[in-house]
């Protein structure tokens, strides 16, 4: 909502309550206010872009609007839902979009009365600083739709890469294979600050178990059994990744991330520190491999998967995996990008 307002257009922000959608309306004052704070706007601008912000519960809102973007949980049914009460309201010849991170736009397009305007902006966290949008094709996604989807990146000033439908699509399957990787050495008996450590010297912001805690163990659980369940439907077998277990015994015990204050973390107003637990859980092993190997096996844990979507076809060129790489998840820029 903040980067469409900041960008000229009018928009509507709907959620379940008008405390919630109220809520979401919020985050663009708190930005606007610390801009305004450092000398970098005034109030009067700052009034003026959230005038154009229409926070609300009823879907009647979305008349008139030319683009729709849905962005609620990981959940088939519940976007499933909100596609049918959002094309009830939309004109004919408008798009809709899902800011789903790993379910296939093609299947999500079946609960669509249009599924050719259906497509997926896949947006990074926090979508005011991150500069990427992963547009997303599906099977029947029409040219013209990706073209004003295209578009509409860049009018809010971000970078697009086009890739083709699939689990995961490019950003979030490579990107997982980090976390994962870090996650599966702990399970080894590496010692978690050499996991961290690792994560820094190959060049990534955070390390692997950081970076899991930010984007929460919760999701992470979620978006497996969902694999999970979509798998078990397509008659295909689910290959469970080492690391997962992991994720799934300390979201057992409540540590689900940093939105819990607790996850391989523990966090209060001082800052966070690893997990004394961990070692309880995860025994480390007397002999530890050198620290070139754990850089390696994160770094190429990255490169072999972007590697497949290139094979599989869910790249369509090598300068998107480069750019969604650096962009979409602050893969190590000194090494040019995953491939």
């Amino acid at each position: 909502a903040y980067v469409s307002a900041k960008a000229g257009m009018d928009v509507v922000l709907l959620d379940t309550s008008q405390e919630a959608a109220d809520k979401g309306k919020a985050y663009s004052q708190g930005l606007l206010d610390k801009a305004v704070a450092k000398g970098r706007s005034t109030a009067e601008k700052r009034d003026a872009l959230l005038a154009k912000i229409t926070a609300g519960t009823d879907f009647a809102l979305l008349q008139g609007c030319d683009l729709v973007i849905e962005a609620v949980f990981e959940d088939r049914a519940v976007k499933a839902d909100v596609t049918k009460r959002a094309e009830a309201v939309l004109a004919a010849d408008k798009v809709f979009a899902s800011n789903t991170s790993t379910l296939p736009i093609t299947g999500l397009a079946k609960a669509s009365a249009r599924p050719k305007n259906f497509l997926g902006l896949h947006f990074f966290s926090p979508v005011d600083k991150m500069p990427l949008v992963e547009i997303i094709v599906g099977a029947e996604t029409s040219d013209e739709t990706l073209a004003r989807g295209f578009d509409y990146v860049l009018q809010i000033g971000k970078t697009p890469i086009v890739v083709n439908d699939s689990r995961g699509f490019y950003t979030s399957r490579v990107f997982a294979t980090y976390v994962m990787e870090g996650i599966a050495m702990l399970k080894e008996g590496v010692h978690p600050r050499s996991i961290e450590v690792a994560g820094l010297q190959a060049g990534m912001p955070v390390g692997p178990l950081a970076l899991q805690d930010e984007v929460s163990l919760s999701l992470g659980l979620h978006v497996a059994d969902q694999t999970k369940k979509d798998l078990a439907a397509e008659g295909k077998a689910y290959a469970e990744h080492p690391g997962m277990g992991v994720v799934r015994q300390l979201c057992e015990i409540g540590r689900i991330g940093k939105k819990a204050g607790k996850g391989f973390y523990d966090y209060d107003e001082s800052g966070k520190r690893l997990w004394s637990g961990l070692a309880e859980l995860f025994p480390v092993a007397a002999e530890q491999p050198p620290q070139q190997d754990l850089i390696d096996r994160l770094m190429f844990a990255q490169a072999n998967e972007a590697a497949r979507c290139l094979d599989e076809g869910v790249l369509r060129s090598v300068a998107d995996a480069n750019i969604g790489s650096i962009f979409g998840w602050n893969f190590a820029p000194f090494q040019g990008g995953a491939l």
